[in-house]
């Protein structure tokens, strides 16, 4: 997906798989869109960011803008990865992770599987609360 994106809605962490590295963000159906958005980051090896976004842009950034200490480890991987700017109500946020970022949006209900993922099933983590109509 080609950056920047930009999307002026609410989203929050969905999923995070450590031993995938994998980020998930998304943004369900509410009263102003009848969309669901799912924003995922692969191989992620590390990350500042907050659980919950109103309004996101996500842009690429560069690892000498990131004003965290990082480790020895991560400098030493940093040129296999991508710094990913994530704003969010003028505060930027970080992620280091592989390549691309990948956007997909349906009509799907915010507990429902998510096609970037069609191999994950959410449903072995579905709260009672988030149980499909």
């Amino acid at each position: 997906m080609a950056l920047p994106l930009e999307f002026n809605r609410r989203f929050s962490i969905h999923l995070y798989w450590v031993s995938h590295g994998l980020l998930l963000l998304r943004s369900g159906k509410s009263g102003q869109h009848s969309t669901r958005v799912d924003i995922l980051f692969s191989d992620v090896r590390w990350m500042a960011v907050p659980v919950w976004f109103e309004g996101i842009r996500i842009e690429q950034g560069e690892l000498s803008e990131i004003p965290l200490s990082l480790t020895a480890k991560i400098k030493e991987e940093a040129h296999f990865m991508t710094v990913f700017k994530v704003v969010s109500q003028g505060v930027t946020h970080w992620v280091l992770a592989g390549k691309n970022v990948q956007v997909s949006e349906d009509d799907k209900n915010y507990g429902a599987d998510s096609s970037l993922l069609p191999n994950f099933d959410f449903r072995a983590f579905v709260a009672p609360l988030w149980k499909d109509d």
